[in-house]
């Protein structure tokens, strides 16, 4: 026989560690099952107002999207009524430089219509002389007079024509002869020297469009000319360089030049200094 009171007491110590033990476990559970709940409830949540800032962020986007495509559309708009109305004035200035250059192409005309006339009589004569190898000859140089009056014709309808022409390879003497025949009768009239590239530079060739190069020309020619007009010794050159792969045209006179007042103004649209100062040395520029 033994008493049973440690027996007893030992049981009830380590019931009580086992009940306080299964307590806590229980307690940790429901914790742990509380925070995954709460974690998947925030999970949720935060999922949810992601979506909804997702949601929004994209209609705002599509919203700028929109918006922006929009104002590309008045900007191309605007850039194409831009490009038309800059095409019409340059038009109406080249129309009304045509009133200015009449004298001098219907001088550069004149001239070998009145040798046509000439080497006409002079065929007819040798016709009734029984010389026609003479006459095929004065025949020959009335074909060639009227193919420099064709030339002459096509660059002022060149130069008159609506449009400023494709974009391609020009021949500098070539475009520097044309604007020698529109203007070069108004350098004449009024005494002024003209001097124009003739050496190996004057014969490159230029990416640009004929029609505006001419323009360029024609418009520098006129102020150049209307700066010395008042001038004894007047002198007006052209000079063509190279400058690495490009041209460098320039336009230069012996007038009083540029008044500083304008000077910071000259590239102003519709300014001008046509009252008091000349139109002197400028530069065209294009890639060779």
């Amino acid at each position: 026989m033994e008493p049973l009171d440690a027996a007893l007491r030992t049981a009830a110590a380590r019931t009580r560690w086992a009940t306080a033990i299964a307590a806590m476990l229980t307690i940790a559970t429901m914790l742990g099952a509380w925070w995954l709940y709460e974690r998947r409830k925030r999970n949720v949540g935060a999922r949810a107002e992601l979506e909804a800032e997702v949601a929004r962020r994209t209609a705002e986007l599509r919203a700028t999207a929109d918006r922006l495509q929009i104002e590309v559309e008045q900007r191309e708009a605007s850039d194409q009524r831009f490009r038309q109305a800059r095409e019409e004035l340059a038009h109406a200035n080249r129309v009304g430089s045509i009133g200015t250059i009449t004298a001098s192409v219907a001088h550069e005309i004149n001239q070998p219509v009145a040798a046509i006339r000439t080497f006409a009589d002079n065929a007819a004569a040798f016709l009734d002389r029984g010389e026609p190898a003479r006459a095929a000859n004065n025949l020959q140089s009335i074909v060639d007079l009227t193919s420099r009056i064709g030339t002459i014709t096509a660059g002022l309808r060149r130069y008159a024509r609506r449009g400023a022409g494709s974009i391609g390879p020009v021949a500098l003497d070539e475009a520097i002869d044309g604007v020698r025949l529109l203007i070069g009768d108004r350098f004449r009239a009024k005494g002024v020297t003209l001097d124009l590239p003739n050496g190996p530079e004057a014969r490159l060739t230029v990416i640009a469009g004929r029609v505006r190069l001419e323009q360029v020309l024609v418009n520098l020619l006129q102020n150049a000319l209307d700066a010395v007009a008042d001038r004894r010794d007047a002198r007006v050159s052209v000079t063509v360089g190279r400058k690495g792969r490009d041209v460098v045209l320039t336009v230069a006179d012996n007038g009083p030049g540029i008044e500083a007042d304008i000077a910071d103004h000259l590239f102003t649209p519709f300014a001008t200094s046509k009252r008091t100062a000349s139109a002197s040395a400028s530069a065209s520029r294009a890639t060779s």
